[in-house]
């Protein structure tokens, strides 16, 4: 077939971004099932080899950018997947939509667009939807150390430390109360008591940053979509301490064995993690559970 994903934003990113990462590895695995791809966004920092790419005007508005997507679509689109729910008529193309993020309290779920897809089952449930399809990433292209859990020394957290709703207020004490240093990805403020910032970090450093880590922390206070920094942290095989919140007990509770802690509440978690057996799951164990709920190829099919 020939498959069009369209996004009002740039890529792919050359740092950490969610959705322009997850369209990248979606991109690349539809490509590798045999479908033409065609990509319509602004131009990102590389090309996706063997992807069409369709630039959107750089400085235009959001309606402006429908406009441009009725004009770009190819005739010859069998599917156009969008990543933000425009309803207009794309010339007779299939077409899905999938809601990456949450409604405001304002909007009425019952008016997003039809073949609305969503990204996890919690999500779905929430907005009156039918159907998901989890996130998923191109394991093939990240590097990474599948370092022994005896040689593993500190918790890290990634993610935007300056939005409380991400936790970091509560992974800074969790750690020192069990004498753990805290290594922040995505985040600047001022390195003391055991909690290293190292601000924005590129592939390289998170995939390396995560890899040789104990656990990555995960205190969020709001239900999220889906949550890909904890796939990240699965696929360098690195278990996630995390409250139940949002897609939190699917990504992590797929298996027979959760991929990591699940808590209740702070309370509970400080409990858990501090009675936690780090070799009861290998580094390997937890790889392997990402590539098979997570993968690129995973996700292609499911949609």
């Amino acid at each position: 077939m020939h498959i069009v994903q369209v996004y009002h934003a740039k890529v792919p990113v050359a740092l950490y971004g969610g959705m322009e990462r997850v369209i990248e590895s979606l991109c690349e695995g539809l490509l590798e099932l045999g479908h033409k791809v065609t990509l319509i966004a602004y131009r990102g920092d590389y090309a996706i080899p063997g992807v069409e790419f369709l630039e959107l005007d750089r400085y235009s508005s959001k309606q402006e950018a429908v406009e441009n997507f009725k004009q770009l679509i190819p005739d010859t689109a069998d599917v156009v997947h969008y990543h933000t729910p425009y309803d207009f008529d794309d010339g007779g193309a299939k077409r899905v939509f999938t809601l990456h993020g949450n409604l405001g309290e304002d909007e009425d779920s019952s008016r997003l667009p039809k073949n609305t897809i969503a990204l996890s089952s919690h999500h779905a449930q929430r907005h009156g939807l039918k159907l998901f399809v989890y996130n998923g990433l191109n394991y093939q292209k990240i590097s990474y150390d599948l370092v022994p859990v005896q040689q593993r020394s500190y918790f890290s957290f990634l993610g935007r430390a300056s939005l409380k709703r991400k936790g970091l207020h509560l992974a800074k004490p969790l750690s020192r109360s069990l004498g753990v240093p805290l290594k922040v990805g995505g985040g600047r403020g001022l390195s003391f008591r055991g909690v290293q910032y190292l601000g924005q970090v590129n592939d390289d450093q998170k995939y390396q940053m995560l890899s040789h880590a104990k656990a990555l922390l995960f205190p969020i206070l709001w239900e999220e979509p889906f949550g890909l920094v904890m796939i990240e942290s699965l696929f360098v095989g690195t278990p996630v301490f995390a409250l139940r919140r949002g897609s939190v007990s699917e990504v992590l509770g797929l298996g027979e064995v959760p991929m990591g802690v699940i808590a209740e509440d702070y309370e509970e978690l400080v409990s858990q993690v501090r009675n936690y057996d780090y070799l009861r799951l290998s580094p390997e164990t937890i790889r392997r559970y990402a590539i098979e709920n997570f993968s690129h190829h995973r996700m292609c099919e499911s949609y």
